[in-house]
């Protein structure tokens, strides 16, 4: 109340009947200025849904109009190119409204049309300096105007210089990221993963997914060895380029994949065995025997997988005594590879591991 005594409404209050106590003249500006408050409030509501409406009248109109100019710049022999193209710029392309509608239409028309037409539609495209719009929205404060033009210029193979896609790998937006190493990879001519070098971010399981998709049905060039990424800094990387060299079978890099045996990171280290166990690579199984007792636990599951992908039961027996007696996630997979190994004494296997399990507790 000290606060509200402390300012001067007598100019206010004076329109107000002097017997009325001091709190309730209070009350009353408060319920004035709370109604005039709403009253703006309804009142900018109305006006941003007439102007979505308005926006979304001119955005409907603008795409009938490209629609029917598409129509005809690619299906119409008679289609005068030349003066209607440059009417349809002068008139319609002034506004950054107007210039992504454009780009949108040009953009869906693309993605159901090959061959000629798709031709077409990029020399229309760089005809109307849309390329030049998209480069400039790469420096926009705003991260799907990024993302956005980084999808419409490698839709449209469209070549920028790299040291400005390069720092937009490491953009904080995920979306942002996966369309920068989209980029890399469609407009590559044979180093479509350039751009792993270049990343200070760990790759997420759906980057790997989304690059991986990417190269089976963007990339046209020869297969990139992966070895090149088997000593990358980001552990990340050294797992994807460990996956892929499985995936794709790229046997010349066992060699190469031997060494992460003894990376100091337990997933290298794990995606290393899946991978050599993937590749069929027998001579592992010696290695792995000597290394198990001193793995992690994880390391050791993984080990455990590979013997029995490409190991046999004398194989697996060379196990048993290098597990800890408080390993029991340990026993009951070696337990449950054993009776796999050796199906007709599943049941003599089982009376074994309920000794073993009972002489322990």
């Amino acid at each position: 109340m000290a606060v509200i005594y402390s300012i001067d409404l007598q100019w206010i209050f004076g329109y107000l009947p002097d017997d009325i106590p001091f709190v309730i003249k209070v009350n009353i500006m408060m319920t004035i200025i709370f109604f005039v408050f709403a009253i703006f409030f309804v009142g900018f509501i109305v006006l941003l849904r007439l102007y979505k409406i308005f926006r979304n009248r001119k955005k409907e109109e603008q795409r009938l109009l490209l629609e029917d100019l598409l129509n005809s710049y690619l299906f119409d022999e008679d289609f005068d190119k030349e003066r209607e193209l440059k009417k349809f710029k002068d008139e319609h392309l002034n506004k950054s409204l107007e210039i992504k509608i454009a780009i949108k239409e040009i953009l869906l028309f693309h993605s159901n049309i090959k061959g000629e037409s798709a031709i077409q539609l990029r020399e229309l495209f760089l005809r109307w300096k849309l390329d030049e719009f998209c480069k400039k929205q790469l420096a926009d404060r705003a991260w799907y105007s990024k993302s956005r033009a980084l999808f419409s210029l490698s839709e449209m193979l469209i070549k920028v210089d790299l040291e400005k896609i390069k720092p937009l790998l490491n953009h904080k937006q995920d979306e942002v990221r996966q369309q920068a190493q989209l980029y890399f990879i469609k407009l590559a001519e044979d180093n479509p993963l350039e751009f792993l070098d270049h990343i200070d971010k760990p790759l997420t399981l759906w980057e790997e997914i989304f690059i991986e998709d990417a190269l089976k049905n963007e990339y046209h060039g020869p297969m990139p060895d992966y070895s090149n990424w088997l000593h990358s800094l980001q552990n990340s990387v050294v797992e994807f380029a460990i996956r892929m060299i499985a995936k794709f079978n790229q046997f010349e890099n066992i060699s190469e994949l031997l060494p992460l045996l003894d990376h100091p990171s337990e997933e290298v280290r794990r995606e290393a065995i899946r991978s050599l166990s993937a590749l069929e690579h027998q001579e592992i199984i010696d290695l792995l025997i000597s290394k198990f007792e001193t793995e992690t636990n994880l390391v050791k599951k993984t080990i455990l997988d590979a013997i029995k992908h490409l190991g046999g039961y004398n194989d697996l027996l060379m196990l048993k005594d290098k597990m800890q007696d408080n390993e029991w996630d340990l026993k009951i997979k070696y337990y449950s590879i054993a009776q796999d190994f050796l199906p007709e004494k599943k049941q003599s296997i089982y009376t074994q591991y309920e000794k073993e399990k009972a002489l322990l507790l």
